[in-house]
């Protein structure tokens, strides 16, 4: 064997070696990002209904002190239905996220990785759940409730 074949033999066992600790390298980013997206996603909603719950407790604080109280009641449930709807979206942009990286996990045969997407899925539908619970009691609290 010349010089040249040796060194395409060396060559293409050097690849073959770093491939599947290349591979396993773009899994975990993939699965990096994707669950950094789904916390971002929730990080975001996390200040959108903070920020909506404080604005609508002052305008209910101030209906309440010109005795429209049931203007105020209307406020309240407004902001409630504003939350639903973006959490829903929120919900099914993680979704989306979260199926596609699965799938690209799955089809890499990277399976552990796919089970941490679907577990960062999961703990952030708890958590935009419980933002909407939160939210319903702070409104309530601003009734005297």
């Amino acid at each position: 064997m010349n010089r040249t074949g040796i060194l395409a033999c060396v060559c293409t066992f050097a690849i073959a070696a770093l491939l599947p600790g290349t591979a396993r390298a773009d899994a975990e980013s993939t699965a990096g990002r994707c669950v950094a997206e789904i916390q971002n996603t929730v990080d975001r909603s996390a200040s959108v209904v903070a920020d909506r719950t404080a604005e609508t407790i002052v305008l209910i604080n101030r209906l309440l002190a010109c005795g429209r109280v049931e203007a105020a009641i209307a406020a309240g449930r407004e902001c409630v239905d504003q939350t639903r709807q973006d959490l829903r979206l929120a919900s099914n942009h993680i979704d989306g996220v979260a199926n596609d990286c699965i799938r690209k996990l799955v089809r890499m045969g990277e399976y552990q990785l796919a089970r941490r997407v679907h577990n960062a899925r999961n703990a952030a539908f708890r958590q935009l759940e419980s933002f909407l619970e939160r939210q319903k009691l702070a409104l309530s609290d601003a009734f005297g409730n």
